[in-house]
């Protein structure tokens, strides 16, 4: 099955209309912070469930049974009744009292089944169970034109062992999965026996056959639900208009969510399948809409695809993850290169040719060792520490030549642009924020504190800079990374505006720059805060502007680095972040005297230098992301006014 053109795409529009979802359910950690049925935020006093839609045999909930909160009186109404007649409060409450072993979050179970429900009571024509209970299911391997892939999961022994000879996986998780996939049935399978006043101690595997089905289907086809800022909030699974979009890791269109109930939008469908036939209704009123959008041009009857796996990582990952999640092996231009493409060579770049493997995975496990001190143990210096020791014996001559003879044993280093050195200045930006987030809440008064602070917002932003640089290169050769550079590069603005309006900056300096002078900002190079865009939409245009924007950036980044990369090892290694020909060369070291600023004026200036900086690293990153969003380049325009006129 596949999706594809009817008609000569652009770069950046729609190739949909807004897609309401089969069903969709919050994750665990957003159910007290956003609405259930339309994933917008809650109000300060939100809603509960509708006790006019519970079914008769749910009138009685366990005490102690998380239950979801609505945002209005309408939304409660929408979802009540789904919530209990599918018997996710029974689920829940099994899930909170006796938390199974493989599972730590029970959204894909009550997804599942919420689906179960809404499959059970389509109209006759788009039935996809037996009427009959007691008659097996003759066709596993699709529901309602989804593909449940249970077959694969389940009993492909043959490709098990693929997956622990060819593709790297260890039977560790090909095993884990088996065992998720047996314990979810089973614990759906009590909570709708629960709710049907049924036995719920089911323990053959044919009397959960129908879970195990709708279970799977869901780790096949669901989608992460993202918020505006990019956090996942829940997860949703969409009839064969979306679902039928293969995956590439060179892939022509993306897709974003829209929540709330209102969506004005109606652009038309400009993709077609085979024999499509939609199962969603208007009854499905709840749920993030999804829209299907072209990042690269689409020629008419070309296949349109989209990305099933984070598209910075090597081949090799991409490929264990995909093969392991949905038994397939991607051969997309990209993957099926001969000679591998630039981008997935450099994301595997080392300083040695045929490494060791043992090496390369001690590397490994020592940068996994290091984010786990932040993301499990909340340890962010600790993290910090290792991380920068870890990226101080890369090899950051940017170059892959031919290595010449070295002394016995070798040293396995990172290139600069290895996908672990992207995963590292990601969470080296975040740890080092938090250090300074944590060291001011300690003693705000401290000046030696505030100092510190200071030194770490400036690695974070050094850091945040690095990583739009890196992967804004990557995106030359690879335009289908354009969502994930517009991130970066919004990312990096924004840092750089809060360090630019940080008060730490007085502490140490006389307060003497006038605050109006940024909103005076003006770069007479790309006209930054001219009224550009009056004038109808064109590409050329586009491309113009960015261009222009993005020398801006390389021009000023000069200015400012060594300010922002003075109190780190590995930062004062690099000379350019943006122009890539200067990333890795020899630094410049100066005396010690050349090393500090003489004037205070020469602060002030970095400071204005800071704030042009951010508005450039916004607009271009709003720029790219208008290709992936729709925004227009009107609003984005507004946004950087509106953050500058708040400094």
């Amino acid at each position: 099955m596949d999706m594809r053109a009817i008609e000569d795409i652009a770069v950046g529009e729609d190739l949909t209309p807004p897609l309401p979802p089969l069903a969709a359910v919050l994750h665990d950690s957003a159910v007290t912070s956003h609405c259930s049925a339309c994933f917008s935020a809650l109000p300060p006093q939100p809603f509960p469930p509708s006790t006019l839609t519970y079914p008769r045999n749910s009138y009685h909930v366990p005490t102690n049974t998380p239950t979801p909160l609505y945002c209005s009186p309408n939304c409660a109404s929408i979802d009540s009744s789904l919530h209990f007649s599918s018997a996710e409060h029974r689920l829940l409450f099994n899930f909170n009292h006796s938390p199974p072993s493989t599972w730590t979050d029970s959204s894909d179970l009550r997804l599942s089944l919420r689906l179960v429900y809404i499959f059970q009571n389509l109209p006759t024509k788009f039935s996809v169970f037996p009427v009959n209970k007691e008659k097996p299911m003759e066709n596993t391997e699709r529901i309602g034109g989804l593909m449940t892939n249970r077959e694969n999961l389940l009993f492909g022994e043959s490709v098990n062992n693929q997956i622990q000879e060819n593709r790297g996986d260890s039977s560790e998780n090909v095993l884990n999965v088996l065992e998720r996939i047996r314990e979810g049935a089973k614990i759906m399978a009590k909570a709708r026996r629960m709710c049907g006043n049924e036995d719920e101690n089911a323990e053959k595997q044919e009397d959960f056959v129908l879970e195990e089905m709708v279970l799977c289907l869901v780790m096949t086809n669901a989608v992460e639900v993202q918020d505006k800022s990019g956090i996942s909030i829940g997860v949703a699974v969409y009839d064969a208009a979306f679902s039928w979009i293969n995956h590439s890791c060179s892939p022509n269109a993306c897709y974003r969510f829209l929540q709330g109930m209102d969506h004005n939008e109606q652009a038309p469908f400009r993709i077609r399948g085979g024999d499509l036939q939609c199962l969603h209704s208007e009854r499905n009123g709840y749920g993030p809409r999804v829209i299907v959008r072209s990042i690269k041009a689409v020629n008419k009857g070309e296949e349109v695809t989209i990305a099933y796996t984070d598209l910075l990582q090597p081949r090799e990952t991409r490929q264990a993850e995909l093969w392991l999640k949905y038994r397939f092996s991607c051969s997309c231009k990209r993957c099926a290169a001969a000679p591998t493409s630039y981008v997935d060579y450099v994301l595997q770049g080392l300083s040695v040719d045929n490494p060791d493997l043992d090496k390369i995975e001690k590397l490994m496990e020592n940068f996994d060792d290091a984010v786990n001190d932040y993301l499990s143990f909340g340890d962010p210096k600790s993290c910090c520490k290792k991380l920068e020791n870890l990226l101080n014996h890369g090899d950051l001559s940017g170059h892959f030549q031919e290595p010449k003879e070295v002394k016995s044993p070798q040293k396995v280093k990172l290139h600069p642009f290895h996908h672990l050195s992207i995963n590292a200045y990601t969470t080296l930006a975040s740890a080092f924020r938090v250090q300074a987030s944590d060291l001011l809440a300690l003693n705000y008064e401290i000046e030696e504190h505030k100092l510190e602070a200071f030194n770490m917002c400036k690695i974070s932003c050094a850091y945040s800079l690095l990583l739009a640089g890196v992967v804004n290169h990557l995106y030359l050769f690879e335009s289908s990374l354009v969502t994930t550079v517009a991130n970066f590069w919004i990312n990096a603005g924004e840092s750089l505006l809060n360090l630019a309006r940080s008060h730490l900056w007085d502490s140490f300096l006389n307060p003497r720059l006038i605050h109006s002078s940024f909103l005076n900002l003006k770069c007479d190079d790309c006209s930054l805060v001219e009224p550009i865009f009056h004038t109808p939409y064109q590409k050329l245009r586009l491309e113009q502007i960015k261009s222009r924007l993005y020398n801006c950036i390389a021009n000023i980044t000069p200015k400012v680095w060594r300010i922002l990369a003075s109190e780190s090892h590995f930062l004062k290694l690099i000379q350019n972040p943006i122009d890539i020909s200067l990333l890795a060369s020899p630094p410049v070291i100066p005396d010690a005297e050349s090393s500090r600023f003489e004037a205070e004026e020469s602060w002030d200036q970095s400071r204005i230098n800071l704030m042009l900086l951010s508005i450039h690293c916004l607009r271009y990153g709003t720029l790219l992301s208008g290709i992936c969003y729709g925004l227009s380049a009107e609003m984005n325009y507004n946004r950087v006014l509106e953050l500058r006129s708040h400094s």
